[in-house]
């Protein structure tokens, strides 16, 4: 997930951007792809609105999400960098206003400013250690626990609060969950079907409902 540190990192490369007057306004519907995996591409995108997910495939195609961006972060700086294939895609969560950035002028930026190239190994060296961090749930968490904080830490990004009834409202499938979640399907129906019995979320068609957010980070840690 986004933390402060990498945010903050993203929000002064995104100051010396607009000094610079570089890159391109772009926008992005939910659910379109904003950088697609293996493709050569090398443009940097800064989320300026919105938030999206970053996600690989493995060999059954399923979808692995391994992180979340939100404005202002930067996306696709190893690529503009190093010239490799995008490792990774990233698709919108919300509605989504970017700027892209050539590589050419990225490169040119970082070579100007040292600020601008401490900001940016900064960023890297964060996705480091988030990566590092979710190898460690993974290993130590319960598929309860992962679900649980996988829930809690989505509400706020891009849960729909619902006064009237008190809820919040996720717009995600089980099967998306599944990704988030380093889980199988089957595992998260089972996940799900205890956390209803508990009266601590609901399902609806690729939605689910959050009755009681002070459980779910209950079960988070439990």
């Amino acid at each position: 997930m986004s933390d402060a540190s990498a945010l903050s990192k993203a929000a002064r490369l995104d100051r010396l951007v607009a000094a610079e007057g570089i890159g391109s306004t772009v926008w992005f519907r939910v659910g379109q792809t904003i950088i697609q995996e293996g493709d050569l591409s090398n443009h940097v995108v800064m989320l300026r609105t919105g938030t999206a997910k970053v996600v690989i495939r493995d060999a059954d195609d399923t979808e692995i999400v391994l992180g979340l961006r939100e404005a202002p972060e930067i996306i696709g700086e190893q690529a503009a960098l190093n010239g490799t294939p995008r490792s990774a895609s990233v698709i919108a969560l919300t509605d989504v206003m970017a700027l892209a950035v050539s590589a050419e002028d990225f490169r040119a930026l970082v070579s100007k400013h040292p600020e601008a190239a401490a900001a940016v190994l900064g960023i890297v060296a964060e996705r480091l250690r988030e990566a590092d961090q979710g190898r460690v749930e993974l290993a130590t968490h319960t598929v309860a626990q992962r679900v649980a904080a996988r829930l809690v830490a989505l509400a706020p990004q891009i849960g729909v609060v619902d006064e009237a009834a008190d809820v919040v409202r996720l717009p995600l499938s089980q099967q998306e969950l599944a990704g988030w979640a380093g889980a199988s399907r089957e595992a998260i129906v089972r996940t799900l079907r205890l956390l209803r019995d508990e009266g601590i979320v609901t399902t609806e068609r690729r939605q689910i409902v959050i009755q009681d957010l002070e459980a779910l980070r209950s079960k988070a840690v439990d």
